[in-house]
């Protein structure tokens, strides 16, 4: 996991955290996210996620990945 957040880093991209959970029932689900500034960032994502499986999802500003959740440590790491 760590490495996929230093390539996404590597490419200038905003790596965070998207809460994915369910707001009825109130359950959290930490899944890994990118920033998107500019239409321009979703393709350099998508460079770095052609090995990765997963189906990317766009909300707002943020390209997320429900596929790849976040656990404590990442969590750390990504805030660090």
């Amino acid at each position: 996991m760590k490495d996929l957040i230093d390539l996404l880093r590597a490419d200038s991209l905003k790596v965070t955290i998207h809460d994915a959970g369910d707001p009825e029932t109130g359950l959290v689900n930490f899944v890994l996210a990118v920033r998107i500034d500019d239409p321009l960032d979703i393709w350099y994502a998508a460079r770095v996620l052609k090995d990765v499986r997963c189906i990317p999802k766009c909300t707002g500003s943020l390209l997320f990945l429900p596929e790849i959740t976040i656990d404590a440590e990442t969590y750390e790491y990504i805030c660090a």
